[in-house]
């Protein structure tokens, strides 16, 4: 039997993100304090992903000449275009796929951080240990940015025509 095959990630990761993000209101909610940073971190990643890949679905249906190695401005402003869509960085939900973005490239391109601190408490010392994204790793952060790309993801759909049972990983087989 032959299948139709149709992968997409952005689906995938979105599913990620709610796992995590299932995991982290569990926590917050049973009091378990125990790697919810780690739970956060995962999610973000997760959120910042299925934007780009959501970006990369539409744009290799709505855009002509897509080209998905583009670096990410290019490829956004290019599917807000196809879409009639004005992408404001100043409001949701662009802000927040903004932030996630610039969380991504910051986790993804990290640098070696070497410095000598001279600290007199546990509390000194974390605090010279912050990283620039570690203020986003709280399930308030977490729930804020899912129900974000939540948002984003349904505006663009909608805008594209695309129904949502069609952007779901699936096969389906044929007889030929």
């Amino acid at each position: 039997m032959t299948h139709r095959v149709h992968v997409y990630p952005h689906n995938d990761l979105l599913n990620l993100a709610h796992y995590h993000h299932q995991i982290i209101n569990r926590k917050v909610n049973e009091s378990i304090e125990d790697a919810v940073a780690l739970d956060c971190m995962s999610c973000i990643v997760a959120l910042a992903f299925s934007v780009e890949a959501l970006i990369n679905f539409i744009g290799s249906k709505c855009v002509s000449d897509w080209k998905e190695r583009r670096p990410f401005p290019e490829k956004i402003k290019a599917v807000m275009k196809a879409l009639s869509l004005c992408y404001d960085e100043s409001i949701e939900p662009y802000q927040t796929v903004a932030t996630l973005k610039n969380i991504r490239d910051q986790i993804a391109h990290g640098q070696p951080i070497e410095k000598t601190a001279h600290v007199s408490s546990t509390a000194d010392l974390k605090e010279v240990m912050k990283t620039a994204w570690d203020s986003y790793l709280t399930p308030a952060f977490c729930n804020l940015a899912y129900m974000r790309v939540q948002d984003f993801e349904r505006k663009v759909l909608e805008r594209s025509g695309i129904p949502i049972e069609a952007t779901i990983t699936s096969a389906f087989g044929q007889n030929v």
